[in-house]
């Protein structure tokens, strides 16, 4: 297989029979990685079908109500004020792509941003914005590719890597914007110190739903050739990444799935894992990371 980055060969195997540790699907995925600029890819990479059938119902950017909600919208609220230099007027169109229960959507209406519109492949999402002038649109970009637009930006929060073409939706996304606008998104870092650390456990292969991961090398180098004049790559400080591979270790060994996919222990041990999380940033190495293209 070649890697669709670079195109030389995905010749090198990285992780094999790599389970779903968050949700216990009875599948395995195994991945390999390009020797040339390091893109971490699944092989053979899933079809679209497939892929939509991985995402179960208590999948945890779906969950609209407790615990797990309720940190996600802690999260979203502090990722808007972050991101918050990155995005244009609050006039301005901005399409979160991928955005699941829809927090990081209602974290910027509370904002003043007044011209939203989300985009996911589950129907029963939008019920989510019931009440609020923000637009929702089911659709699955595995099959079309058609983001309406332009935006002013639009936003993905770890939502890249579980296409089965990241070069294609973000090409799409690229044709989307109007002049000036840019493509903000989040994605794991497979050059990160917890991937090291914690090899097939690592939160950020998420298998079977993550399909190609990208470190800052072969991110910048994907935006080269798509076309964007500008990269800007920020390491991010992410203990949730810590916790959740720890979870993945421990649940090798237990079997059983815990429920929306996160343990209690998880959430527990989420404040002894910033240390971690802040040295890996430090040596420019996090586990996550966020670009801005323009």
């Amino acid at each position: 297989m070649l890697c669709p980055v670079c195109g030389a060969e995905l010749s090198l195997r990285v992780h094999r029979q790599v389970r779903d540790f968050e949700h216990g699907l009875p599948v395995a995925a195994d991945f390999d990685a390009c020797a040339s600029c390091g893109l971490l890819a699944q092989v053979p990479p899933p079809t679209a079908a497939a892929l939509a059938a991985y995402y179960p119902t208590d999948y945890r950017p779906h969950v609209t109500a407790g615990l797990v909600a309720r940190l996600k919208g802690i999260q979203a609220s502090r990722q808007a004020a972050k991101l918050a230099r990155h995005l244009p007027a609050k006039s301005e169109p901005i399409l979160e792509l991928g955005c699941g229960a829809g927090q990081f959507l209602h974290a910027l209406r509370r904002r003043g941003y007044t011209d939203l519109t989300g985009i996911d492949r589950v129907p029963e999402l939008g019920r989510g914005f019931a009440g609020t002038d923000i637009r929702y649109r089911a659709l699955d970009l595995d099959q079309t590719l058609d983001l309406g637009g332009p935006y002013a930006a639009i936003v993905m929060n770890y939502v890249i890597e579980h296409f089965v073409s990241p070069e294609a939706v973000l090409g799409a996304c690229r044709a989307a914007l109007r002049p000036g606008g840019r493509v903000i998104l989040l994605t794991p870092n497979t050059a990160s110190l917890s991937h090291q650390w914690f090899g097939r456990y690592w939160s950020g292969l998420h298998a079977p739903r993550h399909t190609q991961l990208f470190s800052p090398k072969n991110l910048r180098l994907l935006a080269d050739k798509l076309g964007f004049a500008g990269v800007e790559l920020v390491s991010v400080t992410d203990p949730a990444s810590w916790t959740l591979s720890f979870q993945n270790l421990v649940q090798a060994r237990r079997g059983a799935a815990p429920r929306a996919g996160t343990a209690w222990y998880s959430l527990a041990l989420l404040p002894a894992w910033m240390p971690f999380a802040l040295v890996e940033r430090a040596l420019g190495r996090g586990s996550s990371m966020y670009a801005v293209l323009g």
